[in-house]
């Protein structure tokens, strides 16, 4: 079976079909939540391919992994995945939707570590600046990591800016082993 080939075909077909009902943004949020939480309970996997589950069964675990409710888009693709039986690639549909999505909507995502926690309204600052710099939509994940010191280290496709204390103390010191 070639997982990549199936898991893009179902996640094109979603992709297109919540477009045709205006749900991509729901869907969108609802497989990202989704993948975060195959990531996080491996177990998910194994009771949606448990074979002593009905469709029924796993649909509403699936879609309680999904927060508790689904657009219409998303609960008809989870239906043809069912039916189908391909629940074993599900995890790799949500991954490939994302992928679609991010691209389809010129998205980037990247990671901003920092020491502290930042508020909203400095993220959003800071989002923006990204955005003007790169000249496209940007979708950052904030992480905390007090071992930076202080600064920030942001991840942005292949590129990464590290403005960290910790990282700055690295580049010095391997200038004195060099010298």
């Amino acid at each position: 079976m070639n997982t990549g080939l199936i898991s893009s075909r179902y996640a094109d077909s979603l992709l297109q079909y919540a477009i045709s009902l205006g749900q991509e943004e729901e869907v969108y949020d609802k497989m990202k939540l989704l993948s975060e939480i195959f990531m996080k309970m491996p177990r998910l996997r194994s009771a949606i391919i448990n074979p002593s589950l009905s469709g029924r069964e796993k649909k509403k675990i699936l879609v309680t992994a999904c927060g508790g409710s689904v657009p219409s888009s998303l609960s008809k693709m989870i239906d043809l995945i069912l039916k189908n039986e391909r629940e074993e690639v599900l995890q790799y549909i949500a991954l490939r939707f994302i992928d679609l999505y991010r691209d389809k909507f010129d998205i980037q995502s990247g990671r901003l570590v920092t020491a502290i926690s930042i508020d909203h309204k400095t993220g959003q600052q800071l989002v923006t600046r990204i955005q003007k710099m790169v000249k496209t939509n940007v979708e950052i994940e904030s992480v905390v990591d007090s071992e930076i010191i202080g600064g920030f280290i942001l991840t942005l496709g292949d590129f990464r800016w590290d403005a960290s204390v910790s990282g700055e103390l690295t580049r010095i010191r391997n200038k004195f082993r060099k010298d």
